[in-house]
């Protein structure tokens, strides 16, 4: 049998007829199916979900310039910049939903956007999925009333690092007597107006609706101590002790990172248009995630061999 070439300048015509929207369907579809259809790992019946941003290089082009913009210094315009922000399920290391955007917006903005995608999942996933909720970490860049308000008032519980001195209520209770106390903050004072992004989404909240936060001190075993804020409020049910080691798990967010730009090279794209950025962007994100799903099977497989097999090293994978 002949076989078929296609010359360079075919196949980049053929590619300006394939949406990058393609391959977040793919990826949507691939998520509701394993959160559907299987038994997978969740911290206290809740799906962990850590959410950090990052950025990522781009090819040089007027194009992308436009669209995506690029960083700064004292010599003028840099390199072109794309900003990622990733939704990443840290127990079962999957990236439930990712966003490529202006270098211009913020984290908080994406991290926003992954929210309306969540529960956007919640709805078409209704009475079948297998967490009873989701508990999303996020690092010391993310605090501010209004946003995990946002959070609050979707059904989502947060984790959150803070420095102690961004958010008054806060700073006063990191500097009281106890290590775990919860607090009232309210959204609108003398001083604080209720924020536009909140009631633009939320009309209809009351003025006097206070946000209900649990505050931390955790004390690390490198001798350092961090703040954290939660909207777990039963100190029954989570008790102090169960937030050590729990913001840790946030890592596996930076490691995602790690394995998109170093092994799936994410940065490597094939050309030089706003769309072959899109589509290679979101093809590495689909890729990562049926190399995640193919882990995670193998390492069911892979426990249940090292339990039962007497050897000197347990195996692990090669991912």
């Amino acid at each position: 049998t002949q076989a078929v070439t296609v010359s360079k300048q075919a196949f980049s015509q053929a590619r300006h007829k394939l949406s990058d929207q393609t391959f977040c369907c793919l990826n949507e579809r691939l998520m509701d199916e394993f959160y559907t259809e299987n038994t997978y790992t969740t911290w206290q019946g809740y799906r962990l979900i850590g959410i950090d941003g990052s950025t990522v290089q781009l090819p040089e082009s007027d194009a992308i310039r436009r669209e995506f913009g690029c960083s700064t210094n004292q010599c003028g315009p840099g390199m072109p910049l794309g900003r990622v922000s990733v939704a990443y399920d840290l127990e079962n290391g999957l990236g439930i939903d990712a966003r490529l955007a202006p270098y211009r917006r913020g984290e908080r903005d994406l991290a926003l956007d992954h929210l309306t995608a969540i529960t956007a999942y919640d709805q078409r996933s209704r009475g079948r999925r297998g967490h009873t909720g989701d508990l999303v970490l996020f690092d010391m860049g993310y605090p501010a009333l209004d946003f995990i308000a946002l959070f609050v008032l979707a059904g989502k519980d947060v984790v959150i690092r803070t420095p102690d001195s961004r958010i008054k209520e806060v700073h006063e209770a990191i500097h009281a007597a106890s290590d775990d106390q919860i607090i009232q903050i309210p959204l609108r004072t003398a001083r604080r107006r209720m924020s536009p992004k909140l009631l633009a989404q939320y009309p209809d909240l009351d003025p006097a609706w206070t946000l209900s936060l649990r505050v931390l001190t955790i004390a690390l075993d490198d001798g350092c101590t961090e703040y954290l804020l939660t909207t777990l409020l039963d100190q029954e049910v989570f008790p102090t002790s169960i937030f050590h080691g729990l913001y840790g798990k946030r890592w596996g967010s930076e490691t995602h990172y790690d394995v998109v730009k170093n092994i799936l090279e994410i940065e490597n794209f094939t050309g030089k248009s706003v769309l072959a950025v899109r589509q290679d962007f979101y093809a590495t994100v689909l890729t990562s995630n049926i190399q995640g799903l193919i882990q995670w099977e193998l390492q069911e497989e892979l426990e249940a061999e090292n339990q039962s097999t007497s050897r000197k090293y347990q195996y692990r994978l090669n991912k």
